[in-house]
């Protein structure tokens, strides 16, 4: 039998990979999940025994929590609920449903007043 104070609790062991996940953001790095094309901000979301582990800010989920899903990104952020969450959305482009039919439009400009 070991003794007790070689072997860590579970919290401890929690705190260390918390910690270490947190270390590898330190330098504000964004997020990106596996090998999703999408970056996310970064935001520090409550993880097992009350431990604070960087997500997406979004709150996108990631699959069984598992500390390795994520990993850094040096790219800008694309996710448009984490740009929406920090207010640096990218001006909306509306695009239209149907484009006009060009023989429309002229009959419509000529109709309406037209000389």
């Amino acid at each position: 039998m070991q003794e007790s104070g070689s072997i860590p609790s579970l919290h401890e062991a929690l705190a260390t990979i918390a910690a270490a996940a947190r270390a590898t953001y330190a330098d504000g790095s964004n997020l990106r999940v596996r090998s999703s094309g999408i970056v996310h901000e970064v935001a520090m979301t409550k993880w097992f025994a009350d431990e604070r582990m960087p997500g997406p800010a979004c709150m996108v989920g990631v699959s069984g929590w598992d500390p390795a899903a994520a990993h850094p990104d040096r790219g800008p952020v694309t996710c448009r609920r984490c740009l929406k969450l920090t207010h640096t959305d990218p001006a909306r482009e509306q695009l239209e449903l149907f484009a006009p039919d060009p023989d429309q439009a002229s009959a419509e400009d000529t109709a309406g007043g037209g000389t």
